[in-house]
């Protein structure tokens, strides 16, 4: 009795993944499109249903069983990442998420391993029971005539249908394949499309109407944090002392007291950070992304410097890679203050970028074991950690004509004793603020508060300043458009808090 329970089982925890994965769908199920999604949950009921007789008639023979095993462990993988967006980040999965697991590397996969526990046992154990119930099929109920034959081929039949009626009845001119038993690889294959379309940037370098109305600043350096939420940072009036050297500096500062970051995951924001492109052509334009900063300065008589302790990835490498000179570090952020100090010794105008590994989950890998965090959260303490950082840079450059420029790429959502990347105002809200050396001309040196709310995208506007060139008398993003992690933009007013 209970083997025969398992395929029905499996079914029920296959079906759970797939609305985990896809909520609106579940929350429908109470509302006005209630029929919608129950005729969505027997679409994909009936794919698995098929996908596990078609497997069953191929375990029946010794060549094809290596390709059903195959199947099993990859839709297996599909499952894994429904139970990881869960467990993790406590929401569906998307196309941002499917860019972002494309573009990390090892390090970053282990550094977040320990997050994986939970999910990896839901894997082996889905893998398990759907290896059993395939088993049990093929020796008890599935045998090769025209009936299972037919109910085999439907989890391959039925997503031709689908793309047949989106293309020809429901959306016209479409024609993406938007259903299938393994129901993430829509996102994936976009995601690779759209990783295509951005490495396109690397061949089209534009040309700038640049107009210079006075010499700039020598070193212009922007800093690059990552998922530094302002709200644990004593600048920004935390009650912990997080930042006391930046705080020591905030009179030799502009502060922006209300920054926002135009997107929630790295992958995103950083490439509307530094180019022109807006978050209503991100999806269709990617060729604008050739439109960036580190263009922007190396035809304006800045050398172009790239000094990352992030791994690359590829939507930001791409931006990076037209800078004449780029070096990734491997080491603690610190490791990267050896480096300015080389570069800022040429006599020359300098445009730096530093990417550094900031608050990057997990925060407690972001800091030397002979760190003192004190009686700090690891969270709170790679916030010091980079304050600590800032110490050695400011110090550098404290006697230079430099202007640091610093904003993290996003947030964080605090959700018990989590913290998300999701779409939120909460995890929108970054640090952002401009520090100046001592021998910056007086002209350039604004400090103190700007209370207005101010999108990290002006960062491009911002530093066309400093290089001495005219800037645009508006920014792309005044209005705080928001790019999702659908990949969708929208009014940032409508982000849930």
């Amino acid at each position: 009795m209970f083997k025969k329970t398992v395929p029905i089982l499996l079914i029920i925890i296959y079906l759970t993944g797939f609305l985990i994965s896809f909520p609106y769908i579940y929350d429908n199920l109470f509302g006005a499109e209630k029929w919608e999604s129950i005729r969505n949950i027997f679409e994909y009921g009936i794919m698995f249903c098929s996908f596990l007789v078609f497997n069953a008639l191929l375990l029946k023979n010794k060549y094809t069983s290596v390709i059903a095993v195959i199947l099993c462990l990859l839709l297996s993988v599909n499952f894994l990442i429904s139970a990881s967006c869960f467990f993790i980040y406590h929401s569906g999965f998307n196309v941002g998420m499917a860019i972002s697991i494309l573009e990390s590397n090892m390090n970053e996969a282990m550094s977040m391993s320990y997050m994986f526990i939970l999910p990896g046992i839901l894997f082996f154990v889905f893998l398990g029971l759907l290896l059993f119930s395939v088993n049990y099929l093929k020796k008890n109920a599935v045998a090769f005539n025209t009936k299972f034959v037919i109910i085999a081929l439907l989890w391959l039949l039925m997503p031709f249908t689908f793309y047949l009626k989106h293309r020809y009845v429901s959306n016209k001119g479409g024609g993406k394949m938007i259903k299938s038993v393994y129901y993430h690889l829509s996102d994936f294959t976009t995601a690779l499309k759209i990783q295509e379309d951005i490495n396109t940037i690397k061949k089209n370098i534009p040309v700038f109407n640049i107009k210079k109305i006075q010499p700039g600043i020598e070193n212009v350096i922007l800093i690059i944090g990552e998922s530094e939420r302002k709200q644990n940072m004593s600048l920004y009036g935390y009650a912990k002392k997080t930042t006391p050297y930046t705080d020591q500096q905030a009179e030799n500062m502009m502060i922006f007291d209300h920054a926002v970051s135009p997107a929630g995951i790295t992958n995103l924001s950083v490439p509307l950070m530094l180019s022109s492109i807006h978050p209503d052509e991100f999806r269709y334009r990617y060729d604008k992304l050739s439109y960036n900063i580190i263009n922007m300065a190396n035809q304006s008589g800045y050398n172009s410097f790239w000094l990352s302790t992030q791994a690359s990835a590829r939507g930001i490498t791409a931006i990076a890679s037209m800078s004449k000179n780029k070096k990734w570090v491997n080491g603690y952020d610190e490791v990267i203050v050896p480096e300015l100090k080389k570069v800022i010794q040429k006599k020359e105008d300098k445009f730096i970028v530093l990417h550094i590994m900031g608050s990057h989950p997990n925060p407690c890998n972001r800091l030397p074991a002979n760190w003192n965090s004190g009686d700090l959260n690891c969270y709170d303490s790679s916030i010091k950690y980079t304050d600590y950082v800032f110490k050695n840079i400011f110090s550098t450059l404290k006697n230079t004509n430099s202007v640091v420029i610093y904003a993290s790429d996003h947030g964080l959502k605090i959700q018990g004793d989590k913290l998300l990347h999701i779409d939120s105002k909460e995890s929108t809200q970054v640090p952002f603020f401009v520090w100046f050396g001592d021998k910056v001309p007086a002209p350039y040196i604004i400090t103190g508060h700007e209370v207005r709310q101010t999108q990290t995208t002006y960062i491009y506007p911002l530093i066309m300043k400093y290089m001495g060139l005219e800037p645009p008398q508006h920014y792309k993003n005044e209005e705080n458009k928001y790019l999702n992690l659908e990949m969708k933009s929208m009014e940032y007013g409508k982000l849930p808090e």
